[in-house]
């Protein structure tokens, strides 16, 4: 599958899970989507709750191995740069999916908030070698505003 576009899509969304943490996001986390809804997509969650943390997930796209690479606005370097391990991604009904989480402890936790609160807008690409491949682009605005 070769998935491409351009598709102007962001979700800003305040969700409260119950209960022990689910997927690894606790009590309550500002949400940024990349991609499509129901389709291939990479969601940033910033957990708000202590510890904090940054949960990036992808669906329908990425397997071991793929390298996801987030740049803000014209920067030349990326915000947020990784290369899925085996251990991070797995398949269900619905494909691929992956997940990692990156620590308020790890220096890449501060460029990536600090780049998503004073962007306009964030390019995600997920890419595997060129046997599939997404790059999105995501809205940045507001999101400062919902990270209080």
């Amino acid at each position: 599958m070769h998935v491409v576009g351009r598709l102007l899509v962001s979700s800003f969304v305040i969700t409260f899970v119950g209960g022990p943490a689910q997927n690894a996001v606790a009590a309550e986390a500002v949400m940024l989507r990349a991609g499509e809804a129901t389709g291939p997509n990479a969601v940033f969650a910033f957990d708000k709750a202590k510890p904090h943390m940054i949960v990036v997930r992808t669906t329908q796209v990425g397997v071991a191995g793929s390298r996801i690479e987030v740049f803000v606005d014209k920067a030349k370097t990326p915000a947020f740069r990784h290369l899925f391990a085996a251990g991070e991604c797995k398949f269900g009904d619905i494909g691929s999916k992956c997940e990692v989480i990156v620590p308020a402890s790890n220096p890449a936790y501060a460029a990536i908030l600090a780049q998503f609160k004073h962007g306009r807008v964030a390019r995600v690409t997920v890419d595997d070698a060129g046997a599939m491949k997404m790059d999105q682009t995501a809205s940045l605005a507001g999101f400062t505003k919902s990270l209080r």
